[in-house]
C-alpha cells in the first residue's frame, strides 16, 4: 500500500472512538478519512485497526470471524492476527514452503488513553509505525482519569469546515437558542487572551462568562481555560473551587463530505453522576443544533462560494489554517513541528 492521497491531514492521530464501543472479541467496520477500518478489541482487551479488506481478494473482514485472537477470512479463511500478519491459508497443500507471515493486512496504530481509542493515520501505509511521539495529543487529565463518552454525530461538512466551526465564537447566540445558554439578545464585549499550545492555541484561564446559565448553576467559584489543537480537539477545562469538569469536543474526518463529531466529559464532582441523563441530554441538544445548521451550510458550500474571514471574530479560523500548514510543511520536510501562533489578545462580541 502507497502514499494515500488526501486534503486531511495525515501522520497525526485522530479519535476512532470511545473505548465502550470496542467489545472483546468483536470487530466493526468504520470509516474515517475515506478509509473502511475493521477495529476490534483482542482477548487480552488491547484495541486493534486493520484496513478492512483481506489482501487476498478484498472482502471486508468484519464479516469473517474473531475469536479474540486471529480473525478468519468468510471467503477462503486466511486467518489474521491482530498486527495484521497472516497466520494460515487453509487452500496451501502441506509440502508448501511459503511463509505466510510475510503476508500483512495493512494495519493502523492505535493507542487507548483516558477511555478513548485514538488512531494514528498514516500518510504512507508502508510506513504506518513512522510516528514522531512529540506529536501525540495532549489532556488535562492524569493517567488514571478516563472520559465519558456524551454522544457522537455525523455532520454533513468536510473537516476543515466541521473545525472552523467548531472554534468559532460568533455564532453561539444566534444558532444555540437554548434557555441555558446565552440570547442573541443578550451579547457582550469578550476580551479573551490567546497563548500557543500544543498544537494549536490556548484561551488562558478566565472567569467565564456570566451572561450563561450553564455556568450559573455551578454557583462555586469558576474559572475556565479552552484549548484547540489540531487535527480538531476543542477541550474546556473548567475549574470549580476544588474540582474540574473537562469537556472535550473532537472532530474526525469520515470522507471529504462528511465529519464524525463526539463529545467526551470527565468530572470528579460526586453530585455530577445522577445528573448525567440531564447534562447528556442538553449536550445532545446543543450538539444537534450545531449538526442542523452544517446541513444549512452544506447547501451554500456546494456553490464553492469565495469565502471571508473577517477580523478579531475569525482570527481562530486563520490561526487554524496557519497551524495546518505549518504541520503539512514540517512533515514534508521532516522537521519538528513549530508553533506559527504568537500570543495575542482577540475582542469580539458574542
Amino acid at each position: 500500500m502507497s502514499a494515500v492521497k488526501s486534503k486531511n491531514l495525515r501522520n497525526i492521530w485522530y479519535v476512532a472512538c470511545h473505548g465502550s464501543v470496542l467489545k472483546k472479541g468483536e470487530t466493526m467496520e468504520k470509516e474515517i478519512d475515506g478509509e473502511k477500518i475493521c477495529l476490534g478489541r483482542d482477548e487480552n482487551g488491547k484495541p486493534f485497526a486493520l484496513r478492512n479488506q483481506c489482501p487476498h481478494r478484498g472482502i471486508p473482514l468484519t464479516y469473517g470471524n474473531f475469536d479474540g485472537c486471529e480473525i478468519e477470512c468468510c471467503y477462503h479463511g486466511w486467518r489474521f492476527r491482530p498486527d495484521g500478519v497472516c497466520s494460515k491459508i487453509p487452500a496451501l497443500p502441506p509440502q508448501s514452503k511459503l511463509d505466510v507471515s510475510k503476508i500483512r493486512a495493512p494495519y493502523y496504530p492505535v493507542r487507548e488513553l483516558h477511555g478513548i481509542v485514538f488512531i494514528y493515520m498514516p500518510r504512507d501505509m508502508r510506513k504506518p509505525e513512522d510516528i514522531d511521539e512529540s506529536l501525540f495529543p495532549y489532556f488535562p487529565l492524569s493517567e488514571n482519569q478516563s472520559f465519558d463518552l456524551v454522544t457522537a454525530k455525523k455532520m454533513d461538512c468536510g473537516l476543515d469546515h466541521s473545525v472552523i466551526g467548531l472554534i468559532d465564537p460568533a455564532h453561539v447566540p444566534f444558532v444555540h437558542q437554548s434557555w441555558f445558554f446565552r440570547k442573541k439578545s443578550n451579547l457582550k464585549l469578550k476580551e479573551k487572551k490567546f497563548a500557543p499550545s500544543h498544537l494549536g492555541f490556548t484561551m488562558v484561564r478566565h472567569a467565564p462568562s456570566k451572561n450563561s446559565a450553564a455556568y450559573k448553576i455551578l454557583k462555586k467559584e469558576q474559572t475556565t481555560e479552552i484549548s484547540f489543537q489540531i487535527p480538531g480537539i476543542r477541550t474546556e477545562h473548567l475549574r470549580v473551587g476544588e474540582n474540574d469538569i473537562v469537556i472535550m469536543t473532537t472532530l474526525t474526518p469520515v470522507n471529504d463530505q462528511e465529519t464524525e463529531l463526539t463529545q467526551f466529559v470527565y468530572t470528579d464532582i460526586s453530585w455530577f453522576k445522577p445528573l448525567k441523563p440531564i447534562f447528556y441530554r442538553f449536550a445532545n441538544t446543543f450538539i444537534q443544533q450545531d449538526v442542523d445548521v452544517f446541513k444549512k451550510l452544506k447547501e451554500g458550500l456546494n456553490n464553492n462560494p469565495p469565502l471571508m474571514l473577517m477580523g478579531d471574530p475569525d482570527m481562530q479560523a486563520k490561526w487554524y489554517n496557519a497551524i495546518r500548514s505549518r504541520y503539512e510543511k514540517c512533515q514534508e520536510e521532516k522537521i519538528p513541528f513549530e508553533n506559527p501562533i504568537k500570543e495575542q489578545t482577540l475582542y469580539w462580541q458574542t
